[in-house]
């Protein structure tokens, strides 16, 4: 269970950083438009997630 919820952590933290680097990117991309706060809705969930998970790997 705590290495699954490593593994969410680390895939979180890669999102988030995909997730700023397409928002600097987002005038020149040809992509839609990144809708930045849905995007970061979505990530805290996640965070709120592998939180309530830890608490049920160590309770």
């Amino acid at each position: 269970m705590m290495q699954a919820i490593g593994t969410l952590e680390r895939a979180v933290s890669r999102l988030e950083q995909d997730v700023a680097g397409l928002a600097d990117a987002a005038p020149a991309s040809p992509f839609p438009a990144l809708d930045q706060g849905a995007a970061r809705v979505a990530l805290r969930s996640l965070d709120d997630l592998i939180a309530t998970l830890k608490g049920h790997a160590h309770g």
